[in-house]
């Protein structure tokens, strides 16, 4: 089974967090699809929640990052050892990293998604690639779980960004939701931007995600991993609906 670096998995989660949860407000507060990507848009709308991204963030990022690191044991005992230690969402986080160095990796990829935000954008997959912070030896996971994991995380994002928005919208537009996830698969599995000028409309859009995927078998993961995770956002997130016109 291929193997992909955690530090790339990690980079790709923080990224993916940060475009799927200001994505989620934003489709709360913007209809107009020009706009949804414009940074003085993007910054006006996000302006009331810029102090809500720490929290949602650690909330969100915690089980993938646990997952990612430990076995369901180890991570119960690690809780159990270090229960007078971790007061805050924050200090799990830290535990979930398990290690330094990819502690250090994920509050470098926080710090520097969350100043672009603050510019009213989240950067693309070109400036992802080139710049994501890499740490030597903190070891590999296999790729159907990084895949599961990333999937999962951009959902949850999403789902969370628009409960922030606070509209009463309890939807997922899939536009949206497709381009977060053919992103977010282009960070994990890519090491330079995926050409898309040989595709037409006609083409449809499961060509653009098998190789955004790189297979099908990748393709097939994500997927199922969808349909999960969308069963698990209407039990706990209150999303009603994979149609956007039902609100």
């Amino acid at each position: 089974m291929d193997k992909i670096d955690k530090t790339k998995v990690v980079a790709a989660l923080v990224r993916s967090f940060f475009s799927a949860f200001s994505a989620g407000i934003i489709d709360c507060h913007v209809k107009d699809y020009a706009d949804k990507l414009r940074p003085i848009v993007v910054k006006k709308t996000m302006l009331e929640h810029y102090e809500a991204v720490g929290p949602v963030f650690n909330e969100t990022i915690f089980y993938p990052l646990a997952h990612l690191n430990y076995t369901m044991e180890e991570m119960e005992a690690e809780l159990q050892k270090n229960a007078a230690n971790c007061r805050s969402m924050t200090d799990l986080v830290g535990l979930a990293c398990r290690t330094e160095g990819l502690l250090k990796a994920m509050v470098a990829e926080y710090k520097r998604n969350f100043t672009a935000l603050l510019g009213g954008r989240v950067p693309d997959v070109d400036e992802h690639m080139r710049l994501y912070t890499r740490c030597e030896g903190e070891g590999e996971v296999d790729c159907d779980t990084a895949i599961a994991l990333l999937t999962r995380t951009t959902m949850f994002a999403y789902a969370r960004g628009i409960r922030q928005g606070a509209t009463g919208k309890a939807s997922l537009h899939q536009a949206t939701l497709y381009r977060l996830l053919i992103e977010a698969m282009q960070t994990l599995l890519h090491d330079r931007p995926m050409p898309l000028s040989d595709f037409t409309e006609a083409d449809g859009l499961a060509p653009i995600f098998i190789r955004a995927c790189r297979s099908e078998h990748n393709f097939h993961v994500m997927a199922t991993e969808m349909d999960a995770t969308y069963a698990d956002l209407v039990r706990s997130e209150g999303i009603i609906s994979q149609d956007d016109n039902a609100n």
